[in-house]
């Protein structure tokens, strides 16, 4: 489990945390820091998943060992909002979520660059797999 990989599922749940996605949810903008609790509860869903891939994979399972602490935590409180912080905000009228970094803070406001996402690039079809096997339709 990487940092990275931890970084990504906690802006995620920052996303889908507390947001109601319901017709009458909130309107207007939202900036929702990616705090501690949502690395905590990313890292708890990666180690499940790599148990589950080790049972899969007949290896003994690495995730049953005791996680290591995050050494990016600050001393005073994670959870502040504060230059160079994770948040996630959404433009007032826009439905999405945009993971922002925190470049500088001044009067009241933030200065957020959206967090960069490493690029994918091309990849073997060998390596892509459906999702669910295509079912026969009734006119078939």
């Amino acid at each position: 489990m990487t940092e990275e990989e931890i970084e990504a599922v906690a802006e995620e749940l920052a996303k889908a945390g507390g947001t109601s996605w319901y017709p009458g949810r909130t309107r207007g903008a939202l900036l929702r820091p990616v705090s501690e609790r949502y690395r905590d509860r990313a890292r708890l869903a990666i180690a499940a998943l790599d148990r589950v891939r080790a049972n899969h994979g007949g290896m003994q399972s690495e995730s049953q060992q005791t996680p290591p602490p995050h050494q990016n935590a600050l001393a005073s409180n994670p959870d502040d909002v504060h230059v160079g912080a994770v948040v996630v905000y959404r433009p007032p009228g826009d439905q999405r979520a945009i993971a922002c970094r925190i470049d500088r803070l001044e009067e009241g406001r933030a200065y957020l660059v959206p967090a960069p996402r490493p690029d994918i690039g091309w990849v073997s079809l060998d390596s892509l797999h459906p999702l669910r096997a295509e079912t026969p339709t009734k006119d078939e």
